[in-house]
């Protein structure tokens, strides 16, 4: 299943996943780990480096905005990433 990330307050596509990965913040490494959605904190990007948090996860430290995910078919994906990872 493929996913574009939103953010809910600018509506701009900011990401789009492949599948989805339940991280959170482990203050004391200052690092993003991998866990079970019932303490989630957000998903990991598709580069790996950040997190997309969404409603009905715990807070997360590193970016209190809110990000929307909505299943899109692989051609969506397939233009989305094109367009998100165009070199001016």
């Amino acid at each position: 299943m493929y996913y574009k990330v939103t953010n809910s307050m600018t509506q701009d596509i900011v990401d789009v996943i492949k599948e989805i990965h339940y991280i959170q913040y482990q203050e004391k490494h200052k690092i993003l780990i991998l866990c079970d959605i019932k303490i989630a904190q957000a998903i990991l990007s598709s580069d790996g480096k950040k997190g997309w948090h969404i409603e009905g996860l715990y807070n997360f430290p590193l970016d209190n905005t809110i990000y929307e995910i909505d299943p899109i078919s692989r051609l969506e994906y397939e233009e989305i990433d094109a367009k998100l990872h165009e070199v001016d």
